[in-house]
């Protein structure tokens, strides 16, 4: 990628496929519903992206189309798991996922990807609720800034 692409008005790494990629990884760490991957990938972003249902949605049918992902519940409330296939797959594209990483990063600095790749797993809620404010403060600031 010699130029990062615009995607919502934010530079983004996702590749063709990646973003099912991304959906895989979080389902990866454990079931979820619909929405619930709407909001972790939002949580992962701190507020920058925030896909659509008109992204997840589509994404999570061709995945269950490959066999990578298996269903369970009710229409409304359907689970999403990733199966045996979906791992494989997400296994055989790590490399490149990676590689897309390191172009994405010497397109906006180390820095700024640094943001991206900063650990937030020992943020306690509270100091996760503090943050988010901060970024979403940021991104007005920014934004505004952008604009003139």
């Amino acid at each position: 990628m010699s130029a990062p692409e615009k995607f919502g008005g934010f530079f983004h790494f996702f590749g063709k496929g990646d973003f099912k990629g991304l959906v895989l990884h979080l389902l990866e760490e454990r079931p979820m519903h619909g929405y619930e991957i709407i909001k972790a990938i939002e949580e992962r972003y701190h507020g920058f992206y925030k896909p659509s249902a008109g992204a997840i949605y589509p994404a999570l049918r061709a995945l269950l189309r490959k066999g990578y992902l298996s269903v369970s519940g009710e229409e409304r409330r359907k689970t999403y798991r990733i199966t045996r296939e979906g791992k494989a797959y997400l296994r055989s594209r790590r490399k490149e996922i990676e590689q897309r990483f390191r172009a994405f990063e010497s397109a906006v600095g180390p820095q700024r990807a640094a943001l991206l790749r900063t650990n937030m797993s020992e943020v306690t809620p509270k100091q996760a609720d503090e943050l988010r404010g901060i970024v979403i403060e940021m991104r007005k600031k920014v934004l505004r800034i952008l604009s003139k």
